[in-house]
């Protein structure tokens, strides 16, 4: 037991714990007092100890097991296909002058991203050029599709991230 608890407790290994047994100290020359002493002396009493419990029976038939029910169907949730579900938007919420002013302003961006991003040839692009190419097509989709679901805070600014990195590419020596 005590083992068992060294070994899972993990601070204090089991040798921790095994510790010598005191030295007897080294014996006296007897005096004549010693015999009386042992003679008065009582043994110490010694109480009973309970025999052991008897084993318990074990059964030799098995407990009889209740009926099995068949499980019952659970039908399947109803399909709702023709409502799909939007992601819940944790910006804070718009007057809807600032949100048409928001869509006005991404789909600028947009059409500005893609006038640059039609003059730039990617076959021409060095390597790490290309990889930006390919960020800017990600965030104009991603854009697109902000602007369907009527986020706009995140479509114009997916759109301006497009803009910034399509400008920077076009200004770029080649």
């Amino acid at each position: 037991m005590l083992l068992a608890a060294t070994t899972l407790g993990g601070c204090a290994g089991a040798s921790d714990f095994l510790v010598p047994a005191p030295s007897m100290a080294p014996p006296r020359a007897a005096t004549p007092g010693d015999e009386e002493l042992a003679a008065r002396s009582v043994p110490p009493v010694r109480e009973p100890v309970p025999p052991p419990a008897p084993p318990r029976p074990t059964p030799s038939t098995p407990l009889a097991t209740p009926p099995a029910t068949p499980p019952v169907p659970v039908p399947p949730p109803p399909r709702s296909a023709a409502i799909p579900r939007e992601p819940p938007v944790l910006a804070p919420q718009a007057s809807a002058e600032e949100e048409q002013r928001l869509k006005t302003q991404a789909e600028r961006r947009i059409e500005g991203t893609e006038k640059l991003v039609q003059k730039i040839d990617p076959a021409r692009l060095p390597r790490e050029q290309q990889e930006n190419y390919r960020t800017i097509q990600s965030f104009l989709v991603k854009a697109r599709e902000a602007l369907s679901t009527r986020d706009v805070q995140r479509a114009f600014t997916l759109a301006d991230k497009a803009y910034v990195l399509a400008d920077e590419m076009s200004k770029a020596p080649r």
